[in-house]
């Protein structure tokens, strides 16, 4: 499978085909603040969070976390469902299991796609194939007058990477009858597990001569992000996000990145279903 091949499949289990997932096998860690939406979901015909299933597709453009990695861009359709209790994010499933007031509490499951494949490129012969896994963890919502705070954590269930992951995500939606502006900050913390498979990390199995061992251990990582939506009609939606993940020094020095972050870029228009 290629890497536009795996793009589309990403992509069509995303947010009108992208919102809210790991895209073309990269992480949307920007889009972490769509974990808080179900605060602030409304059911009115001019809401532009409008609760229930949303099919349609989105245009994508988004980096590789690695130097050599290539720049994809595609079209490709896809849905969502947000719910009061469930939220479905294409590549991750939330259920809410208890509310205290502005608290509320979620378990949370995703497939995290692989994000190297070898035969990609020759420079990166020898190297292990990065593949899928399947996570799972426990996070909470607090709405709040400054804004929606996420925390969470997952871990590997699947033995892939045996990694774990921390995030710590606000959000500062601004909804004025049919639009929604949401800019918001993730701090993300990864274990050396995590962070080697999937960030730039080198076993000495896979070290060549101009190609050294790389043990990344563990990280942090920035997101910044903005989330725009509009309500057209009470039919049709149309959405955007944007967000860039700025690397620790311990990712962007490894021989396979080497670049100071990645981005995220997406457009959508989706039919709201009722």
């Amino acid at each position: 499978m290629n890497r536009l091949q795996r793009c589309a499949l990403a992509l069509f289990t995303a947010l009108f085909g992208g919102w809210g997932t790991p895209v073309c096998a990269q992480s949307l860690d920007g889009l972490d603040a769509l974990e808080s939406v179900q605060g602030i979901l409304s059911n009115a015909q001019t809401s532009p969070l409008p609760g229930g299933w949303t099919i349609g597709g989105v245009g994508y453009s988004g980096s590789s976390t690695y130097q050599l990695g290539d720049t994809s861009s595609t079209l490709i359709p896809g849905g969502i469902y947000m719910g009061t209790d469930v939220l479905f994010l294409g590549d991750r499933v939330f259920y809410t299991f208890a509310r205290e007031g502005p608290l509320s509490f979620f378990a949370r499951g995703r497939v995290r796609l692989g994000n190297l494949t070898p035969e990609d490129k020759p420079q990166w012969a020898g190297l292990s194939e990065r593949q899928a896994e399947l996570e799972g963890g426990l996070g909470a919502v607090l709405v709040s007058p400054v804004g929606l705070w996420t925390a969470r954590v997952s871990s590997d269930i699947s033995g892939r990477s045996n990694g774990s992951e921390a995030l710590l995500n606000w959000s500062a939606p601004i909804i004025d009858d049919r639009w929604l502006v949401m800019g918001g900050m993730g701090l993300t913390w990864r274990s050396g597990n995590l962070a080697n498979y999937y960030y730039g990390g080198i076993s000495p199995a896979e070290a060549t001569a101009t190609r050294p061992a790389y043990d990344v251990g563990n990280t942090w990582s920035l997101t910044p992000s903005l989330v725009t939506t509009y309500r057209i009609n009470p039919q049709w939606l149309l959405g955007g996000v944007l967000s860039y993940e700025a690397f620790s020094d311990a990712v962007r020095d490894s021989p396979l990145v080497q670049k100071a972050g990645r981005y995220d870029a997406l457009v959508g228009v989706g039919y709201v279903w009722k």
